[in-house]
């Protein structure tokens, strides 16, 4: 059953006549004078520029975002960082009190307090626990996505997953957005992707009318404080509706537009990747010495930046690592992390010290 995700937007968005920005009315690149916003027309002392508001949906970084990505500009919508896109996404498609999405724990926490935040139903399947991974359920997801008592709108599946660190395999999530279409929306937060082994499945978008895929320059290109990160999809028109009706007037600050057109210049993404390289090595060695180490009992496959830990006396390391200026992440109390930590790779000298704490432990 052939459903545009456009088809599956909540009634009242499809409807509502979006506000229209004094920035939209004309483009702020041109040499205009510009009368129209209420702006003050002095500029401060080495803050020149940032009297005037910037461009909602801003051209050079739209391109940018699509040459890093390999996308058109008119399929991608930008945000401030991925947090954004989950909140407009969930506001778009959840009608409160009536619709559902599907999170599969331990994930991000984001999803199901969004969900909550609507109000809107949250249907929890749980990842099964491996070995030393976590797989998706994913036949109990399509059951769900497809039972039409439930109305199941958006499936969250995030990989490399956060908390576990691991990727999930492409043929997996590929059957569920297939077996799910005009059912619901497939939402891949691909937020640690230039991480992965694996990579991204941006180039496959075209091939999937009811996938959203949420992508970030926080993590892989060290931009987490400018807040920066878009969603792609393939149905240009939702992208479009998207822009005109789900953000706030001018959801992207000059600075953070400034910051991001430089770290994606070939000269920063070269050293970015050159970054990505020393972490990975970085996160090889880590668990190396942390499989070697006698409280630690497992240590989960990793195909991001950090790593998920199972040890002896979780909550009383992180007091004691905290006691020495160093903070981690405890999920030790969590359902699906019984007993895990979760630790972040960082320079050889900060993983050092981290190593050293757990034998000083």
């Amino acid at each position: 059953m052939h459903k545009s995700i456009a088809d599956c937007l909540r009634t009242h968005y499809a409807e509502l006549q979006g506000y229209v920005s004094a920035g939209m009315e004309s483009d702020k690149t041109e040499e205009k004078l510009f009368m129209n916003a209420n702006e003050n027309p002095y500029e401060l002392p080495g803050l020149e520029g940032f009297n005037r508001y910037p461009e909602p949906q801003p051209k050079a970084l739209a391109k940018a975002y699509a040459d890093l990505y390999g996308v058109r500009t008119d399929q991608l919508v930008m945000t401030r960082g991925a947090d954004e896109a989950i909140v407009t996404i969930t506001k778009l498609f959840c009608e409160p009190q009536k619709d559902a999405v599907i999170i599969c724990p331990p994930t991000f926490g984001m999803y199901g307090v969004n969900a909550s935040a609507m109000p809107c139903g949250k249907i929890e399947i749980p990842l099964i626990k491996q070995e030393k991974t976590y797989a998706l359920d994913s036949e109990a997801i399509i059951a769900a996505a497809k039972d039409d008592s439930k109305n199941v709108k958006l499936i969250y599946i995030c990989t490399p997953n956060n908390p576990t660190a691991n990727s999930f395999d492409h043929a997996a999530i590929v059957n569920i957005i297939k077996n799910v279409e005009g059912h619901a929306i497939v939402i891949l937060d691909e937020t640690y992707a230039e991480f992965s082994k694996q990579g991204s499945l941006t180039p496959r978008l075209n091939e999937f009318p009811n996938l959203l895929i949420l992508r970030t320059l926080s993590k892989s290109y060290s931009m987490a404080g400018m807040r920066m990160g878009c969603f792609l999809c393939a149905d240009t028109d939702f992208v479009a509706l998207a822009k005109a009706k789900a953000l706030d007037a001018y959801p992207i600050p000059r600075a953070s537009v400034e910051a991001a057109l430089h770290v994606m210049s070939d000269e920063i993404r070269e050293h970015a990747q050159a970054n990505i390289d020393i972490l990975l090595t970085e996160r090889d060695r880590v668990a190396k010495e942390l499989e070697a180490m006698s409280q630690i009992r497992t240590v989960y496959e990793s195909d991001a930046n950090f790593i998920l830990v199972e040890m002896d006396n979780p909550a009383d390391f992180i007091e004691f690592a905290k006691s020495r200026n160093v903070i981690l992440r405890d999920f030790s109390k969590g359902e699906f992390t019984k007993d895990c930590i979760r630790i972040s790779i960082g320079t050889p000298e900060q993983n050092d010290i981290v190593l050293g704490l757990l034998k000083d432990f």
